[in-house]
């Protein structure tokens, strides 16, 4: 669904090697070590395995016992040459585990040559599960194997190796004499880095790497909640966590952590934000070490687990506010691939306000992965209540589009109404005034900067329309003092520096979403939108990036107030701004 609006970028990254820097959440190189190498185990079952001089079995030269890891330097026909304890020499690969890890040292590095992908772009996961390429290899000493590293940018890990031999060893190869096609097994969700290195009589030579990215839901974190022991009450969750919900004769969830002390931090996804709880830790003597209370409101909570902690317990405050997922994780949890939100900060850059989840990146296109690389501070409002799903599907996005903030959910009904006054009767239920608690927002986060949807609704929805409407009309009430005296007593007023909706049609920019965030690279906020879109499942069927963005241009914008002059370039939200950090 995103080939049309990738077509043109994956251009530049068939003849981009090297992805160099971007900002540390959007990083691809910094993430990726610079060499990798291929490792083996005893596979289960087996004890040792006789290790011989050549394939012939003619001499044997050690044998790997288990529990001890070798190196691969090479491979030949059903052998891999491996090297361990001193010893050097050809093991059976049938017999063997094999799987990739970070290198300690950096390979010879040379030039691939014309060597590239036919494509980095894989639709699903189910087609993800071989790579085409063409090309030739060149190397300073005769190649006699090649390594295929699959690296996962998400989970900071190397997901899969392959190893091919060399039928005829040389120092300039065409790949598609040695495979036409890099079959790994199915591939997970994600971006990743490609790494290709060779191997010439056990020295290591790298040789290529380029980035693959495979459109899909995220395959959870592995936790150890499996070493863990629960009280009663809970259950488990899909094998990915734990469930929980609180009651008069189960007031508290104990936790015991593993022995050994792995335990570094505590996810809990609720059903809904929880008003307040705490966790209190336990040494192995059940001696109190200490307790934190947490009232976020996040959907999503993160607790740091102290290293002497033996137990903890979960107590909660709201009987309502069960527990949807708690997972625990050792310390080689990757930050990025675990969300551990942030709150919105007292002071805001940019404001994004989106009716509904999927909208910001449908309508508004790249600026939030535009405004989050940039470093500034970026808080994303939704107005509707698209079911708890749908909530989870939003914070998949934003994390992946870069923002670390937690969202800020008005959680107003979701509701197709053809009628402007039954929209916003619909939204003024129990008392809720829309317009005074979007003024409210405005003066409480004080942004220099907000971007909205289109006056006019995009393709009319009603909803759409209310939301553009109630953003333009708080701009000046929002600095007006003598408007909802309370909230200005609170906060006080507010002026927003530039205001833009999408499609206004007077002093209208265009955003160059296509542009890279870093020369040379192939990500650009467009492809950070339509990944963060991708988490999004639940919507695919009815909306595409494909389609939307193209029938309502989510590049162009209008800018609907300024207090600070017009824009003169007309291709930046930014510009008259001073938003440096």
């Amino acid at each position: 669904m995103f080939k049309a609006l990738l077509r043109l970028m994956c251009v530049s990254v068939l003849i981009c090697l090297f992805i160099l820097p971007l900002c540390p959440a959007l990083a691809m190189e910094e993430t990726c070590p610079p060499s990798m190498d291929a490792v083996v185990t005893l596979a289960s079952g087996e004890k040792d395995l006789n290790v011989y001089s050549d394939t012939d079995k003619a001499e044997r030269v050690g044998r790997l016992k288990k529990g001890v890891t070798a190196q691969v330097l090479g491979a030949k026909g059903r052998f891999y040459l491996i090297s361990f304890d001193g010893v050097e020499g050809y093991a059976a690969k049938s017999k063997l585990r094999l799987k990739g890890v970070e290198s300690q040292e950096t390979g010879e590095i040379r030039a691939a040559g014309d060597l590239a992908l036919d494509s980095y772009f894989f639709t699903s996961v189910s087609q993800a599960r071989s790579m085409p390429v063409h090309g030739t290899i060149e190397a300073g000493a005769p190649l006699d194997t090649l390594f295929f590293y699959l690296w996962d940018e998400r989970l900071q890990k190397v997901e899969q190796v392959l190893i091919l031999p060399v039928s005829e060893p040389a120092k300039k190869l065409d790949i598609r004499d040695v495979c036409k096609k890099i079959e790994f097994d199915s591939m997970t969700a994600g971006r990743k880095t490609l790494v290709i290195s060779g191997a010439s009589n056990g020295r290591k030579i790298d040789l290529f790497r380029a980035p693959v990215y495979v459109c899909g839901a995220f395959k959870p974190v592995r936790n150890i909640n499996g070493a863990c022991k629960f009280s009663a009450g809970t259950n488990k969750k899909n094998g990915a966590g734990r469930s929980w919900t609180p009651s008069s004769s189960k007031a508290s969830l104990t936790v015991t952590l593993p022995a050994d002390g792995s335990a570094a931090l505590m996810t809990l996804e609720w059903r809904k934000p929880a008003e307040a709880f705490t966790v209190e830790f336990f040494d192995k003597n059940n001696q109190s070490i200490g307790q934190e209370t947490k009232t976020t409101g996040f959907y999503v909570d993160a607790v740091a687990i102290p290293d002497n902690a033996a137990q903890l317990r979960l107590s909660v405050q709201g009987k309502e506010n069960w527990v949807r997922n708690l997972c625990v994780y050792d310390s080689r949890y990757p930050d990025n691939a675990v969300q551990q939100w942030q709150p919105v900060p007292d002071k805001l850059d940019v404001m994004v306000i989106s009716t509904h989840q999927d909208d910001e990146y449908l309508f508004l296109g790249g600026t939030i992965p535009y405004a989050c690389a940039k470093g500034l501070d970026v808080g994303v409002v939704y107005m509707t209540n698209g079911g708890r799903s749908r909530y989870t599907e939003a914070m998949d996005g934003l994390w992946t589009a870069g923002l670390r903030t937690h969202p800020i959910y008005m959680n107003w009904r979701d509701q197709k109404v053809k009628s402007y006054k039954t929209a916003l009767k619909t939204w003024s239920q129990h008392g809720v005034d829309p317009q005074k608690e979007v003024v409210r927002l405005i003066r409480k986060y004080k942004p220099e900067l907000i971007v909205a949807q289109d006056l006019e609704g995009e393709y009319g929805h009603t909803q759409h329309k209310l939301t553009a409407h109630l953003v333009a009309d708080a701009i000046p009430l929002a600095k007006d003092a003598t408007y909802d005296p309370e909230s200005v007593a609170e906060y006080g007023a507010w002026e927003v520096k530039k205001v833009y909706l999408h499609l206004y049609k007077e002093n209208q920019i265009e955003m160059d979403w296509d542009a890279p965030l870093s020369q040379g690279s192939p990500i650009s906020p467009m492809f950070l939108a339509q990944e963060a879109f991708d988490k999004h499942r639940s919507q695919q069927k009815a909306y595409s990036m494909n389609r939307e963005a193209k029938t309502y241009n989510n590049r162009l914008f209008g800018l609907y107030y300024t207090a600070v002059g017009p824009d003169e370039a007309k291709n930046d939200f930014f510009e008259h701004l001073n938003l440096s950090h």
